[in-house]
C-alpha cells in the first residue's frame, strides 16, 4: 500500500512540474518583458528590443521599429546600439540609405575605442561611405586598430599590406599581422598564412 501511495505521489509531482513548466513557458513573453524594461530606458532592452524586431524573434518582423529602438539606444550612448544604427543607414534597412550617417555613428562609436566601429570606420574611409575615398587614412585607422590587438583589424591590415592599398606593398609586414592575428584563433588569417605558405613551396619547386 506504502508503495502505491508513494507511486501516485511521485506522478502527481511530476504531473504538476509539468503544468507548471507549461504555464511558464507559455505564460512568459520575451517580448513583452523587454519592451517594458525597454520603454523604462533600459538601453541594453532597448538594444536587445531593437535585434528582436529586426530578426523577427518573438514578434513580427519590423525593420522600421528596429530601427526607432537602436537609434534610441545610440543616442543614449549606447555603442552596440551606434554600431547597428550605422549599419541600418549603410544597407537602408528601416530608413532612407544614408552613407554620412553611416560615417557619423561609426564614428561616435569609434570614439569610445570600439574595435568593431573603428574596423568599420578604416572600412568607410578605404571605400569612400559617406566621405571622399582616402585609403592611407583608412589604412592609418585600421592599422591602429590592429596595433591595439584587434585580431580582424590586423587580418584586414595584413591585406591591406598585401594589395598594397593605402600603403607600399609589403609581404613581410603582410605576414606579420597574419601572423599576429592567427595567434588571437582568426580562421581567416590561419587560412592566408597556408595560402602564402604554399605559394612560396610551388615558386621553390
Amino acid at each position: 500500500m506504502d508503495f502505491l501511495q508513494n507511486h501516485a505521489l511521485l506522478v502527481a509531482i511530476f504531473v504538476l512540474a509539468g503544468v507548471f513548466f507549461l504555464l511558464y513557458k507559455y505564460a512568459y513573453n520575451p517580448f513583452q518583458s523587454c519592451l517594458k524594461k525597454a520603454s523604462s530606458g533600459d538601453l541594453k532592452a532597448q538594444y536587445r528590443l531593437a535585434r528582436m524586431y529586426y530578426l523577427g524573434k518573438h514578434v513580427p518582423q519590423d525593420r522600421a521599429q528596429a530601427f526607432r529602438w537602436f537609434e534610441t539606444a545610440a543616442q543614449s550612448g549606447y555603442v552596440p546600439a551606434m554600431n547597428a544604427l550605422a549599419g541600418l543607414y549603410h544597407a537602408g534597412h528601416g530608413c532612407a540609405k544614408d552613407p554620412g550617417q553611416t560615417l557619423a555613428w561609426y564614428q561616435k562609436a569609434a570614439q569610445t575605442g570600439d574595435f568593431e566601429a573603428r574596423v568599420n570606420l578604416a572600412v568607410c574611409y578605404l571605400n569612400g561611405i559617406g566621405t571622399e575615398k582616402d585609403e592611407p587614412k583608412g589604412f592609418a585607422l585600421m592599422k591602429a586598430a590592429a596595433d591595439d590587438r584587434s585580431p580582424i583589424a590586423q587580418t584586414l591590415t595584413a591585406g591591406l599590406y598585401e594589395r598594397g592599398t593605402g600603403v607600399e606593398k609589403n609581404d613581410k609586414l603582410a605576414l606579420h599581422y597574419y601572423f599576429l592575428a592567427s595567434q588571437q584563433g582568426e580562421p581567416m588569417a590561419k587560412r592566408k598564412i597556408k595560402q602564402m605558405q604554399d605559394q612560396v613551396m610551388r615558386q621553390v619547386k
